[in-house]
This record gives C-alpha cells, structure tokens and sequence, in this order.
C-alpha cells in the first residue's frame, strides 16, 4: 500500500477520531449542575473510562504511531480545565479513569490489530 492510499484508509477514522474528541470535549467542558445528573456514585468514572477507551481506540487507528502524543496531553488538559468552567471541578480520580480509558483503548486496538496478522 502506498503512502497515499494509507492516508485515504485512516481517512474515516480521522473523522471519527475527530468527531469523538469533539463531543468528549463538549461533554467535560460543558458548564451543568452537578446535583442534576440522574445516576449514582461512580457513574462518572465509568463514564470517563469508556469515553477515553473509545478514544484510545479511535487514535491508534487514526494516528497509530502518534495517538498516545495526542491523547494523553487531551486527557489531563480537560480533567485539568474543569477548574476553570462554572459547576465542573477538577478530579484526581477522574484524570486516572481518563488515562486508564486511554490505555485501555491503545491496548485493546494494538492487541486487536496483532490477532488480525
């Protein structure tokens, strides 16, 4: 496969990869009430895994040599401006769900595309 055909065959999960990482951004920097959220006591950590799961996914497909450059900094800079949006705070416990997700998704999409060779 030739250096441009490989850009068009990670073309989709570029746009995917993108797409994901706008709406993990919307949903952590969204300002809302916290009392509000329906659910019980640690739901947002299993939460924070599986959007950043998804996203490790999504990067090692994109960008497989580059994706934990681009995602790690992502997971800990939005956990991080949480400080700075109205009704959002910062979470030790919600930075590891973050990284656990993002090693979690690396993982799985590497051991995935090692079975398929």
């Amino acid at each position: 496969m030739t250096g441009k055909s490989k850009a068009r065959s990670r073309r989709p999960a570029r746009l995917l990869f993108a797409a994901w990482t706008v709406l993990i951004c919307a949903a952590l920097l969204l300002p809302y009430d916290l009392d509000r959220t329906p659910v019980g006591p640690g739901f947002d950590k299993v939460a924070h895994t599986a959007m950043f799961t998804v996203l490790g996914v999504l990067a090692q497909a994109a960008f497989p040599w580059l994706s934990l450059l681009f995602i790690l900094p992502l997971a800990v800079g939005l956990e991080c401006a949480q400080r700075l949006v109205p009704g959002r705070t910062y979470d030790r416990v919600d930075l590891h769900a973050n990284l656990i997700g993002v090693l979690l998704g690396t993982l799985l999409a590497e051991s995935s595309w090692r079975l398929k060779r």
